[in-house]
């Protein structure tokens, strides 16, 4: 027939050989990504154990160093490199001479690394340098060494030299590994695509036409298929699909600016109520600072305070929420929580001092099981303030961020700033609204940073009623 369409010039060949092409390039691109996120991570790898070791070595050599026990400085050298990976390990003193390596010869000589060493990685307490030599790449760890002291003095420091070949052999295995599974797939795929293909085009192309439409941005798609096979099922689940996005795409442009995920399930309940814009509210603020943070930041690794900060503020947060409070935002160590936003209560500030008299107790917590693990114990100061704030959309019509502005919110955070550890201040407007069921004492009045008349300020001692 001449009508009939050659098999090049047919849709299932067209399509299959699209799909194997795509499928290709695909799996070249998840093959050159996963070789060099596996790279990455082997080399962090190496770079971790290395400074393990280095540390170590640092820890144990002060002393050596300072009364000159060399035979102890070559033996930990040598254990250090006994390591799989290490090619070189040398402890250099503050005018760049080696005191100790794995070649005796090599002491007294001035250690420098080749010219062409380029820097990979520069963090407080290490350094990594890339280096080729003798065919091989090495990376040259540096870890300084230094006094225990509160003023630590720095004495030399010790160079590792990690090897790439490892890292490079590993990368070989896998790369042959994906070689071979991808070809099995991609064979797979273009004889599936083959007979998929086959099916009527008609379906298929309302289908991809109502897919670019979502695709551009109409979700204001619905189709009518009136099919019972799996074009049928597909329509229907698309329509589905269309619905969701329209009402993912509401719930987008108003989480955007609504950072909290306590306030998520109230829009969601009442978004009729919701107002966009700025209005004038009352409310009762809380802000909660860990007190000298910079200091204790220093004393712990940066590993570590990370891990102090996610358990801090996980806790934190669960109370805020727990006690019907919003988490406006968190800067640094601080917390700057809500109580009476989008939807205020007489109970506002009742609930902003129970939830902080229960976060001074958590911390009580946290500090005991942190003791336990021989770690610092963590301090808070809390003020809270209630009074009338601009509550609403800050910013431009492409970020917004529901908050509060005023200077009712900057009488709570000098509060904080003032509050010492463990302790809970309120100013006089939030006592007149909690003074039937809290215990507290009050303070001298105080002009507070930025303000010219006095405020009065109440010390939190213990909640008279529950």
């Amino acid at each position: 027939m001449g009508s009939q369409i050659s098999f090049f010039s047919s849709l299932r060949f067209k399509v299959a050989l699209t799909l194997a092409l795509f499928g290709m390039m695909l799996i070249l691109a998840v093959m050159v990504f996963l070789e060099h996120s596996f790279s990455q991570a082997l080399v962090r790898e190496s770079i971790e154990k290395g400074l393990g070791i280095a540390r170590g070595v640092a820890f144990n050599v002060e002393d050596p160093l300072l009364t000159g026990d060399d035979l102890y400085l070559f033996s930990a050298i040598k254990n250090a490199q006994r390591s799989p990976g290490i090619r070189y390990a040398q402890i250099v003193d503050t005018s760049q001479h080696i005191r100790a390596a794995d070649a005796v010869e090599r002491v007294g000589a001035l250690f420098k690394l080749p010219a062409d060493a380029a820097l990979v990685e520069h963090q407080t307490g290490y350094q990594v340098r890339r280096f080729a030599l003798r065919g091989e790449i090495l990376l040259d760890l540096e870890v300084p060494i230094l006094t225990v002291a509160d003023e630590p003095v720095r004495l030399g420091t010790i160079h590792l030299g990690l090897s790439e070949t490892l890292i490079a052999q590993e990368i070989a295995a896998m790369r042959n590994r994906l070689t071979l599974l991808s070809i099995s797939v991609l064979l797979l795929g273009v004889l599936c695509a083959y007979v998929l293909a086959g099916i009527s085009v008609r379906p298929f192309n309302i289908l991809v036409a109502g897919v670019n439409a979502i695709g551009a941005g109409n979700l204001d798609q619905h189709i009518e298929l009136q099919r019972r096979d799996e074009f049928g099922v597909l329509a229907s689940a698309f329509n589905k699909m269309a619905t969701s996005l329209r009402e993912q795409a509401f719930i987008k442009r108003t989480f955007e600016r609504y950072l909290s995920k306590e306030l998520a399930q109230q829009l969601l309940e009442r978004r009729n109520e919701i107002k966009l814009g700025g209005d004038e509210v009352t409310v009762t603020i809380l802000f909660a600072d860990i007190r000298r943070f910079t200091s204790l930041a220093e004393e712990l690794p940066p590993v570590q305070v990370v891990e102090l900060l996610n358990a801090y503020f996980s806790r934190m947060i669960r109370l805020i929420t727990e006690h019907g409070g919003m988490v406006d935002k968190m800067m640094g160590d601080s917390i700057m929580a809500l109580f009476g936003v989008p939807f205020p209560s007489p109970t506002d500030a009742a609930r902003a001092v129970r939830c902080a008299i229960a976060m001074q107790e958590e911390v009580a917590r946290f500090n005991e099981e942190r003791a336990g693990q021989q770690l610092p114990p963590v301090e808070m100061g809390i003020g809270i303030n209630t009074g009338s704030v601009i509550a609403g959309n800050i910013g431009s019509a492409d970020r917004m961020e529901y908050t509060v502005i005023g200077d009712n919110v900057n009488v709570a955070a000098r509060l904080q700033g003032v509050a010492l550890p463990g302790q809970v201040l309120i100013s006089g407007a939030t006592c007149e609204m909690v003074h039937d069921i809290v215990s507290a004492t009050r303070s001298e009045p105080i002009v507070l940073k930025g303000k010219t008349k006095h405020v009065d300020v109440y010390r939190i001692d213990s909640l008279s009623q529950i």
